[in-house]
This record gives structure tokens, sequence and C-alpha cells, in this order.
């Protein structure tokens, strides 16, 4: 028996089970070491192939990765199993004469006997490699039920994700837009309800990507739907409340407070899938379009002031945008920004 291959078998076994159970069940763990790396370098090659960002091609991105993992799962933990079993040149044998099966019949062996799919040509010899056997099924069957679980709950936080942006965007493609249409004369109208709403929202939406970090790989094929731009709107019309408009007219600090929060909890995802700050710092909001309908609002020297107490949060936001090949926004008209 080799005992080297044997234990590589054994480990390579392990570790995927891991990984598999890590990924889809701990939900404070994250994505296990290698699958984070793995959804990380799918995406950045296609940012590589596709230099001119074309999203309609991106938006492949995430439905391939999610089925790349899975089916990179199943082979390293099929491949691990086989090499446990090549170790042994008696764990198989064929009934019929009594030969013992090359690799490739041990590959076809371990491939059945995962997927229950028949008895095959080949039987497992003593009581250790018949238990070995009824392991490798019941692997087998856990890890496919496992990755059809963890691939529903995916696409279920993907709908939540796309729905957070379409809702945010709809209300304006930049900050100042969306302040505008919420100016009633007097006051922010229905903000707070909104900003309630959002808020919970994306609450929901920061622990499922904590429990899938996967999702930072799911591109929209539009900018209305592209949650990355969603948050840079809805975190710069916050900045422009809190820091250039006027005290009276600002909604409740305890809902505004709540909001920004909520955006600050999403960032903190972003450390999952390895997209750091930008090197630059987005431009600022314009106050005039606020100032010319109306809206009370500071000098420019002190918003710049308390604008510019933001760059780091900003500078995160926009590597967040890069990194989901966006441009900052304003959102233009027909979903390119």
């Amino acid at each position: 028996m080799n005992l080297w291959l044997l234990l590589l078998g054994f480990i390579l076994v392990i570790w995927i089970l891991i990984e598999a159970l890590w990924t889809a069940l701990w939900i404070d763990g994250n994505s296990a070491p290698f699958t984070s790396r793995l959804t990380t370098w799918i995406w950045k090659t296609f940012r590589l192939v596709d230099r001119s960002n074309h999203h309609r091609f991106l938006s492949l991105s995430g439905p391939l990765t999610l089925f790349i993992t899975v089916v990179i799962w199943v082979l390293l933990l099929g491949l691990g199993w086989t090499l446990m079993f090549q170790a042994d040149p008696g764990s198989l044998v064929n009934p019929k004469d009594n030969t013992a099966p090359d690799f490739a019949g041990v590959i076809w062996y371990v491939a059945y006997t995962m997927f229950t799919v028949g008895n095959g040509d080949f039987s497992p010899q003593g009581f250790l490699w018949q238990l070995i056997s009824s392991f490798v099924g019941f692997t087998g069957m856990s890890i496919v039920t496992l990755s059809i679980t963890y691939i529903l709950q995916v696409l279920s936080a993907v709908v939540n994700k796309r729905t957070f942006a379409a809702e945010v965007l709809s209300i304006g493609k930049s900050a100042e837009e969306m302040l505008l249409a919420q100016w009633d004369g007097k006051g922010f109208g229905q903000i707070e309800l909104q900003l309630n709403t959002w808020s919970s929202q994306l609450s929901k939406l920061t622990e499922q990507t904590l429990s899938y970090p996967i999702l930072h790989y799911y591109h929209a094929a539009r900018g209305e739907k592209s949650s990355a731009v969603a948050l840079a709107v809805l975190d710069d019309a916050l900045s422009m409340i809190a820091c250039g408009i006027r005290k009276e007219c600002q909604p409740a600090p305890t809902i505004l407070l709540a909001a920004r929060q909520s955006v600050r909890g999403h960032l903190d995802t972003l450390e999952t899938a390895f997209i750091k700050p930008a090197n630059s710092i987005p431009a600022s909001p314009d106050l005039s379009r606020l100032r010319e309908a109306g809206i009370p609002v500071v000098d420019e020297k002190e918003f710049n002031h308390n604008i510019n107490q933001l760059q780091d949060r900003r500078k995160l936001l926009l590597g967040m945008i890069q990194n989901a090949a966006w441009h900052w926004p304003p959102l233009k008209e027909d979903g390119q920004s």
C-alpha cells in the first residue's frame, strides 16, 4: 500500500468537505480560504478577458463562478477518494475475473459510488474498503445536496441585491437627483420611510453577502440593477444631507444614523472579496443644484470641510464600484454609468 498516496487522498477529502461546509453553512465564516480566492480569480479573469467592460458579458461571471465552484468541490472530492483507493492495489477487484482496475477504473468506481448510479463493475475488498465505500456514497450525496441548497440561497440573495438597487436608483441616478426628487418645498417628504426600508434591505443584504461573498461577483447587465452604483448614490445622498443640508431640514438623526451605519456595515463585507479602497477620491456631490431648487444648504466652504472628513469611506465606495466594472455616478439614462 502506498501510504503517501493514501494520506494525500485523505487530506484532500477532508479539505474539500471543510471548504464546502464552511462556505455553505458557516454564516459568520465568509467563504472558505480556497473558495474565496477561487471566486476572486474567476472574476479577475473575466475582467482581464473583457477590458472594455461589456456588462452583458460580465453578467455571466456570477453564474459561471457559482457553477465552477460547485463542480470543483465535486471533482476534488472525487479525486481524493480515487487516490485513497488507488493507494491499495487490492482495494477493488472485478468479480468476473478477480483483476484489479486500472486508474480509470478506480475513477469510474468512485464516480458511480458518489452518485449512486448503479453497482458498476468492481467490488471493494475487505471490511475497511467496504466501509470507506459507504462514506464515498454518503459524502457524494451530501455535497450534491449541499451544493443545491447553496445555489438556491445565493440566487435568492441575488434577487434581494438587485431589488435593493432597483428601488434606490428608481428615485434618482445620482445623489443630487435623489434629494431633488424628495424635496417637497419644506422638507424631504417621505425620505424617512424610505431610509428605514432601505436600511432594512441593506442590513439583510449585508448578512447575505457575509454568508455568501460570491454575491460580489454577480454583475448586473444594466446599471439600474447594480448594487454598487446604488450604494454609492445612497451614501452620497446621505452625506449631502449630513454635511450640506441645514439641521432644521434634515431627517430624524436616528434614522439618518441607522442608514449610514447600514451602508458602513455593507462596506465591511468588501474585505471578504479582497476589494480595496481606490487610490483617488471620487468627485464631491454638487450643492449648487440643491441651492437653485431652494433647498436650505450650508455654504460651500463648510460643506467641503465636512465632506473631506469622509475621504476614506468614499475611496472605499469608489474601489467597490471600480471592482464592479462601473463608473462613479451619476448613472446615465441608458443605464451605463
